[in-house]
């Protein structure tokens, strides 16, 4: 086992690469992306204490994504076979991996119900299509930070894709769980400015659709992009 320091934007490695070793976070942060159409796509961001590229050498296939260091880092670097001793010589490293998997799993799971719930209330609303934002319909759209505050809280534009995208606020103490699980989590402080599902961006019929969930609140320094220039319009949802 080694241990490396790297400055943020550093890349640990990249999607395709030969899965030859697991890192562990010591301190930092380290983003994971993968490219859609050429643009990075911000799946989430590992802490200390977490291991990183461990998929590929549990599964001995290649990288599915990207690991850059959000901030500067240090890591220490395990062999597959150290790693894989680890887990089998520690029964608290192998719990915390199996959670880590089941928490995956779950939000790959939550993510498919949400959106088969959005696109059955999406199809309802078809003829209340006056009362959303359109935008223009272009490829390679994506959700970009403006204001510092967002800059801070995500880094890498979001590709929208072709699935709803819901944006809210983080829970706080003692808060249950929201109608949606938002894609995009924002970290926001009493007075909120943000509810817990706040808007969704569709995409149907070849256009971009911003659907306000919470229309007594208004999201600051939030811009759907696509590298062009484009009319929006916002309207409260009926």
């Amino acid at each position: 086992m080694t241990c490396t320091h790297l400055a943020a934007g550093q890349v640990l490695f990249r999607e395709g690469d030969t899965a030859d070793s697991v890192f562990r976070v010591v301190s930092g942060s380290v983003d994971i992306l993968r490219e859609l159409d050429g643009d990075p796509i911000l799946l989430g961001t590992v802490g200390a204490g977490q291991f990183i590229g461990e998929m590929g050498v549990v599964e001995n296939r290649p990288r599915n994504a990207t690991a850059r260091a959000a901030s500067d880092v240090e890591v220490e670097i395990l062999t597959p076979t150290e790693f894989l001793d680890h887990i089998a010589s520690s029964p608290r490293a192998a719990r915390e991996l199996i959670q880590r998997l089941s928490q995956r799993l779950r939000e790959a799971d939550d993510r498919i119900v949400n959106y088969e719930r959005r696109r059955g209330r999406s199809h309802g609303t078809r003829k209340d299509a006056d009362s959303h934002t359109a935008v223009e319909s272009v490829n390679n759209a994506y959700l970009a930070a403006k204001s510092p505050w967002l800059q801070r809280q995500f880094h890498t534009p979001l590709g929208l894709g072709d699935h709803p995208f819901v944006v809210g606020r983080g829970p706080v103490a003692r808060e249950g769980l929201p109608p949606l699980q938002p894609d995009l989590k924002l970290n926001d402080n009493v007075p909120f400015r943000l509810s817990r599902n706040h808007f969704m961006i569709e995409k149907r019929d070849g256009s971009y659709y911003v659907r306000i969930i919470a229309p007594e609140m208004i999201a600051d320094g939030l811009a759907v992009d696509d590298r062009s220039k484009r009319h929006c319009e916002r309207e409260r949802m009926k």
